[in-house]
């Protein structure tokens, strides 16, 4: 996890709508009707490079102007809408995500083979440790039924 609050990422997820439903629609630059252009990558939870920095900037106003975000843990939608579960946990993404000229698809992750086994690699570490530990409490727990069984003749 990154450490950020749930009140900034339902910032986020206001400044995908405001983006989406005010900002853009009808900016020749930004709505171009293409299925890679910046706006039809908002819906998809992508920020484009062209607007990273007005993106984040309008994040960043809700603190300083004072406007009050719940900090409630986040909901089941507001986790599955524009890759916020990603966004939470970029450690899931083996590689990086790319623009492509697909239409079918726009975003695309470019990783490697070592990106990959990172990820996956990380992703089943604690659940390694998490079963040797639960095996060695297993052993040692028989350990004691069988010297308590030789107590008990």
């Amino acid at each position: 996890m990154n450490g950020r609050t749930p009140a900034y990422y339902r910032a986020r997820l206001d400044t995908f709508r405001y983006f989406l439903h005010e900002e853009l629609p009808g900016h020749p630059v930004y709505d171009t009707g293409q299925k890679n252009s910046p706006l039809e990558l908002l819906k998809q939870g992508f920020v484009h490079p062209d607007l990273k920095e007005r993106f984040e900037s309008r994040i960043e106003s809700f603190s300083k102007l004072g406007i009050k975000v719940s900090d409630t843990p986040l909901s089941f939608t507001e986790l599955c809408s524009f890759n916020t579960w990603f966004a939470i946990h970029p450690e899931k993404v083996a590689g990086i995500e790319l623009v492509t000229t697909s239409i079918n698809f726009p975003i695309t992750i470019k990783g490697t083979k070592e990106d990959i086994e990172k990820t996956i690699t990380k992703g089943l570490g604690n659940d390694k440790d998490k079963r040797i530990r639960i095996a060695q409490v297993k052993a040692a727990a028989k350990l004691k039924i069988l010297m308590l069984l030789k107590l008990n003749p």
